[in-house]
């Protein structure tokens, strides 16, 4: 077939290219890596934190509270997106791993934990480690599920973006803003993960070890996943009474979407409370109320993040470490 020397020349490429970047990766890492990982973990947070308070601080933290959603379906269905995409990752990786009963839901709500708390791919990082520990599979078919999946996750969420836009347009909800020849690389990087996707699929046996029908299985799910996210966010802003009507609801569903698909960005729950309190401001919708919800999803997600995740892993680390101390 003519598309594999074409997939035979770009692995080598890629390859080849990783393989010059790596040396000075390390050097780079070895100088700067102590210095950067303290600033990135906890600057950020504490800058983009400083930034929304600023701003929320001029829309008035008296007329956040008293704009807060009191309806009881938005307190009970803002609690349910948090076990999502660990549910999605469980069904996942025990279909591409044929691990079962092996891989337990505490280890995919930790990975949601870092990747939601530190940086994008931290939490693939650690089910990484964990999985090479704790499950006889060899590393390689190990790497090979976590960049499928990873690479199929993006993809499925950048189609149900582009469909989630698509519907808006066609609605008459908005209208397709006027894209610059200056601004088309950023609708190219942003397709970039569809790319990815097409390349893993047509050339499976060279770039994967997963079967075409379990990629097949994986995206399906990650799609699923996408869009019970997408459908449980729009009823959270529809109970809430915040916006005005059902398409004021939808745009900020779908200004969520594109937040989340900024890449390499942590944090991206206190981003998009800053962008929200200003699409708010253009949208001329009543800032104080959006901001309250806004404020309520992050904090509610956060202790859910604490008592569900943080402190249980807390409390099981002491005594290791107690005992490591002791030696």
């Amino acid at each position: 077939m003519a598309e594999r020397p074409v997939l035979n020349n770009l692995h080598t490429y890629l390859k080849e290219w990783g393989l010059r970047l790596k040396a000075p990766a390390q050097d780079f890492y070895a100088r700067w890596g102590r210095v950067l990982r303290p600033a990135l973990r906890f600057g950020v947070p504490l800058l983009l934190l400083a930034l929304i308070g600023y701003g929320l601080t001029h829309v008035g933290w008296a007329n956040i509270y008293q704009a807060r959603p009191t309806a009881l379906s938005f307190y009970l269905v803002v609690l349910v997106p948090f076990f999502v995409q660990p549910i999605a990752d469980l069904c996942i990786y025990r279909n591409l791993l044929r691990a079962g009963g092996a891989l337990p839901l505490t280890i995919f709500l930790r990975k949601r934990y870092m990747n939601n708390i530190m940086l994008d791919y931290s939490g693939e990082v650690y089910f990484f480690l964990w999985a090479r520990k704790n499950l006889k599979i060899k590393d390689s078919t190990l790497l090979h599920a976590v960049k499928d999946s990873s690479v199929l996750s993006a993809s499925a969420g950048l189609i149900v973006l582009w469909v989630m836009l698509l519907a808006l347009v066609v609605a008459g909800i908005v209208k397709i803003p006027v894209v610059s020849r200056g601004t088309w690389w950023v609708v190219a990087a942003g397709s970039l993960p569809l790319v990815f996707a097409a390349a893993l699929f047509l050339g499976q046996k060279q770039l994967s070890q997963t079967s075409r029908k379990d990629m097949v299985i994986t995206f399906v799910l990650h799609f699923a996943r996408a869009l019970t996210v997408m459908g449980l966010e729009f009823l959270t802003w529809l109970f809430s009474g915040a916006l005005p009507s059902t398409g004021d609801c939808l745009k900020f569903v779908a200004l969520r979407l594109l937040v989340t698909r900024l890449p390499l960005v942590p944090n991206k729950e206190l981003v998009f409370v800053g962008v929200g309190v200003a699409a708010a401001g253009l949208m001329h919708i009543s800032a104080p109320k959006v901001a309250a919800v806004l404020v309520l999803i992050t904090v509610i997600d956060r202790c859910q993040d604490f008592l569900i995740v943080g402190l249980p892993w807390l409390l099981e680390q002491l005594p290791l470490r107690r005992s490591a101390a002791k030696l």
